[in-house]
């Protein structure tokens, strides 16, 4: 009978830490947009779409752009970033250091303000 509620109590005690470190990670997710704070990120660019076309980041994290097919660059709309011609497999990052929507498109088959193939990265504080 002391055995099952030694058990009993250690249950508890588990079940409240794990509670507990739970409620810690979800502190660190902003509640507004569901984004969860991260260092990195990334955007697949394949079948002339970038994957995900939206994405929302906190300040200070790195995109990083993997192009998964054909050629294609990177350039944001009001110029705060533009990648070199990437070839299948080639990479491109920027690190986001202030909150703001940053739309962007690929240079040969998209355009600015979301035409074609074209993506936006949302950073919050």
């Amino acid at each position: 009978m002391e055995r099952r509620m030694c058990m009993r109590k250690l249950a508890s005690f588990v079940v409240v830490a794990l509670m507990f470190a739970m409620s810690a990670v979800s502190a660190r997710v902003d509640t507004e947009t569901g984004a969860a704070p991260a260092e990195n990120a990334q955007v697949t660019i394949k079948n002339f779409e970038f994957t995900p076309k939206q994405l929302t980041v906190t300040v200070g994290t790195t995109v990083e752009w993997v192009n998964e097919g054909g050629r294609h660059t990177v350039v944001a709309d009001k110029g705060e970033f533009k990648s070199d011609v990437l070839a299948n497999g080639g990479k491109f990052s920027f690190k986001f250091d202030k909150p703001g929507t940053y739309a962007y498109h690929c240079g040969f088959h998209g355009a600015a303000g979301g035409k074609d193939m074209a993506g936006k990265i949302i950073v919050k504080k």
